[in-house]
């Protein structure tokens, strides 16, 4: 390593086998045109490319490898890919909206089961699905590629994302999938719905909640949650959060050098589809070309691309900090600057800091 970097690990990656998908989800980050299919897959890495890609991952030492999109399934040759990258050895996590399980891919996994499998669920019915993803078929096809996904030995765990044509589901989704599925698993829900990056077509801020209806959608979940948890013993006005003096002992101990301020580019990195390295699918400001160069070296030269401008006045003034939801990626897909102020993110950090004062006060 060149001096005057710290000390980096390349332990995860994510693999974007492509950014096509069946479904036109109206706010999904990387989505394209169809007309421009003939062009990406033009463009996409081959399974050739992929696996050898997974074998100078395997060399660099990454023990974690997620394998995403789009919807990866999409590819007619995801099985060959698949099973160059598993034999690898990584921890495999796959994403996938499991519209797409058929017999071959199951017949796949059954001999080569990743170890977890992240489903995205848009909707609790059909008509759901034909507003969020402009396919109503897909909820039926989502419903029997999860029962199928269920007699592997993989973890399953279900996502979702929050918008105004989805919205009066937000309960209903985790009642469908524990109805179908069991009461054992979880929804995840996207805290904060990004703009679209890398040349996405989606027009998220039309479709998006605004931010005072998501903070008060995540606070009544979380509070259902912990009523599920705790029972009785759960008292309205007892809910406290705490935040740690940043000047305090703890947190100068558990401080760390970072690029972004986070493991992006330090501890995991992303290759997207048509071959550059980057720190997570969603920060394309800074890239380097693992296809051209070698993973390694697009590794090794990542730091030297990533260029940290001002941040916004305004967030350098803001007192509500500790709350804010942005990262350097989020700032960059909504304002084109990694250190621009994102008046989404202001929006909703004023919606929490006004309810954690109403909590305080037993409102």
């Amino acid at each position: 390593m060149q001096s005057g970097v710290p000390e980096r690990w390349p332990e995860n990656a994510t693999f974007e086998l492509t950014v096509r998908c069946n479904l036109r989800c109206k706010m999904c980050l990387f989505r394209h045109e169809r007309s421009e299919d003939a062009l990406l897959i033009k463009n996409e890495l081959t399974a050739e490319q992929w696996i050898d890609m997974a074998k100078q991952a395997a060399e660099m030492g990454t023990a974690g490898l997620l394998i995403t999109g789009g919807e990866p399934m999409l590819r007619s040759d995801f099985s060959e890919i698949y099973e160059g990258i598993y034999k690898q050895g990584f921890i495999i996590e796959l994403y996938t909206n499991a519209t797409l399980v058929n017999n071959e891919i199951m017949d796949l996994f059954r001999r080569l089961p990743p170890h977890k499998i992240g489903i995205t669920v848009y909707g609790a019915s059909a008509e759901t699905y034909r507003k969020v993803c402009g396919d109503s078929d897909a909820f039926k096809r989502m419903i029997d590629g999860v029962h199928s996904l269920m007699e592997l030995p993989s973890e399953l765990e279900f996502r979702t994302t929050i918008i105004k044509d989805n919205l009066a589901d937000a309960d209903e989704m985790e009642e469908l999938i524990h109805r179908e599925f069991g009461e054992k698993y979880p929804l995840i829900q996207t805290r904060m719905v990004m703009k679209a990056v890398r040349g996405g077509c989606a027009d998220v801020e039309s479709c998006r909640i605004s931010a005072e209806d998501n903070v008060r959608l995540a606070y009544r979940r979380s509070i259902n949650k912990i009523k599920s948890i705790v029972g009785d013993r759960f008292e309205k006005g007892r809910l406290r959060l705490k935040f740690e003096d940043k000047n305090s002992d703890n947190a100068c101990r558990r401080e760390k050098i970072s690029l972004l301020g986070c493991g992006g580019g330090m501890d995991s990195y992303t290759v997207t589809w048509d071959g550059k390295l980057q720190a997570c699918q969603v920060l394309g400001a800074f890239q380097t070309d693992a296809l051209k160069d070698g993973l390694r070296k697009a590794w090794e030269l990542y730091p030297y691309q990533v260029k940290h401008p001002p941040l916004d006045e305004k967030c350098v003034k803001c007192k509500l900090a500790e709350l804010c939801q942005t990262c350097p990626a989020s700032r960059y897909a909504e304002t084109g600057s990694i250190g621009g102020a994102v008046e989404y993110a202001c929006r909703d950090a004023e919606e929490v800091n006004k309810m954690m004062v109403n909590n305080l006060k037993g409102e």
